[in-house]
């Protein structure tokens, strides 16, 4: 017997953006600060919340754990997000992209005429100021 095509609706296949949204935020909070660094949320697609992994070495051993810690970390998301998620899948991605990061100033006075300073140049530039 031949099976003829299920039509599928219009973005029943498209993740979950507003989900990954709140998962995004919260990271640290749903996967704890040991695996934060490690991992990434990638997509929430079809109620599965899709980690990945670029240390290749650690994905096994997390597939592994998926199975015992997966029940807390569901009940975690439900409580703290409201949303309810049916599985965990562990995947290799890339690393994220390096963002050069600025040195922290701890002179908060410093940063505020910096500030103003940048403001006085914008002023200039436009002409609504003059030296």
């Amino acid at each position: 017997m031949r099976r003829t095509p299920r039509l599928v609706p219009i973005g029943a296949r498209q993740p979950d953006a507003r989900a990954a949204a709140r998962l995004r935020q919260a990271w640290p909070f749903v996967v704890g600060p040991a695996l934060a660094g490690r991992t990434r949320l990638l997509r929430v697609e079809r109620e599965v919340l899709v980690m990945g992994c670029w240390e290749l070495t650690r994905i096994a051993p997390l597939r592994e754990a998926t199975a015992a810690v997966w029940p807390e970390m569901r009940e975690r998301i439900r409580r703290a997000l409201g949303l309810t998620l049916m599985g965990l899948q562990v995947v290799p991605c890339d690393p994220p992209e390096e963002t050069p990061s600025e040195a922290r100033d701890t002179d908060p006075l410093r940063g505020a005429l910096r500030l103003l300073e940048a403001r006085r140049r914008e002023r200039l530039s436009r002409g609504l100021e003059s030296e």
